[in-house]
């Protein structure tokens, strides 16, 4: 946006609906923390309302004294029915951002709640272009008031270095344990390639948020020495973990756009490999900007050519982080929403 133009428009008042804050960390966490941090410096004045940390009548609380022009809910079933009451009281636009389970997670995405949310709302936004196409087909009524807004991607911080031992060869899983996630299908995927490779070593960080499933990983974990939990990692943290990792895997069933760990990694120009599902297709660009696999044996068809020759990851993380550098801009994604903003508030 203009400089000239953007510092004459009036400044915009916006609420964000974030479904989580607290408890281990998940990509709608980071997501809007690092979307609240930019849209500050793009004309916005910015309240984000935490569902799980407050009730209902500590929000209308909270909207009251903001008074926000707008109300933008991040996920449709968790957040969408929220910001769609609210904004029926308020008398001000919604819109929502489809973040993953509220289209791929038959659960979730067929409530009643979150259909309505979705139809009702005044705009809806992905992170990926085949993403809104699959929404499109399901919502056609919505098609004209949905757009696609890539994921930016901020620098982590390197704080002390992860302790790692000389010839180790570390992949780095970073995932919430629930099973959407697949941490017990990569550990099985695995397995072969740990005995062939006494030098392997996986290393999942992240809390658990299905308990069952979790219990599960513990289990499988106590009986695997090459397996580390490192349970949940402060985003604050992870940049240490990247740094220390000589490829990092994303084994998750669905994705809704950019794996914001994925997107990080390449930032720091390490090798991902990724499952080739609908959201990691928007990113990873296979044999170019990082690979992708569609079962078990090509998983450890690739991870076998890394353990054989390291150097051969090199030009692919180089091309990754070319390519997050390019078009994963956090100033650009804010001024996407402030576009739409401006649209939707007149």
């Amino acid at each position: 946006m203009n400089k000239a133009v953007e510092s004459s428009l009036p400044q915009m008042h916006i609420a964000l609906i974030c479904p989580f804050s607290a408890g281990p960390a998940r990509g709608n966490i980071t997501t809007v923390q690092r979307i609240a941090d930019h849209l500050q410096y793009a004309d916005c004045r910015i309240t984000t309302i935490n569902l799980d940390t407050t009730g209902v009548e500590e929000r209308h609380s909270l909207l009251e004294q903001a008074r926000p022009q707008l109300l933008h809910a991040f996920h449709a079933y968790h957040a969408g029915p929220t910001a769609r009451l609210v904004s029926r009281s308020l008398q001000i636009p919604y819109m929502i951002t489809i973040t993953g389970s509220d289209l791929f997670d038959s659960n979730v995405c067929d409530a009643s709640e979150t259909k309505l949310a979705i139809v009702e709302a005044d705009a809806i936004t992905c992170f990926d272009a085949l993403v809104a196409r699959k929404l499109s087909k399901i919502y056609p009524q919505i098609t004209d008031r949905l757009s696609v807004i890539l994921q930016g991607v901020a620098p982590l911080p390197l704080n002390e270095p992860f302790a790692r031992a000389e010839g180790e060869f570390l992949i780095l899983l970073p995932a919430a344990l629930r099973p959407v996630k697949g941490v017990t299908d990569a550990i099985e995927a695995l397995a072969p390639l740990a005995g062939e490779f006494p030098a392997l070593r996986l290393l999942v960080a992240g809390g658990a948020i299905d308990r069952n499933y979790a219990d599960r990983v513990h289990e499988i974990a106590e009986a695997t020495p090459w397996v580390k939990l490192l349970g949940d990692v402060p985003h604050h943290q992870m940049g240490a973990l990247f740094a220390a990792a000589d490829l990092v895997l994303n084994t998750s069933i669905f994705e809704g756009g950019m794996a914001n760990a994925l997107l990080e990694a390449m930032a720091m120009g390490k090798p991902v490999l990724a499952s080739d599902v609908l959201g990691n297709r928007s990113l990873v660009r296979h044999g170019e900007t990082g690979w992708l696999y569609s079962c078990d044996d090509e998983l450890r068809t690739l991870v076998r050519l890394m353990l054989g020759n390291a150097g051969c990851g090199t030009d692919i993380a180089a091309a990754g982080r070319s390519y997050v550098q390019q078009y994963c801009s956090p100033r650009a994604e804010a001024e996407s929403y402030v576009a739409v903003y401006r649209r939707l508030i007149g």
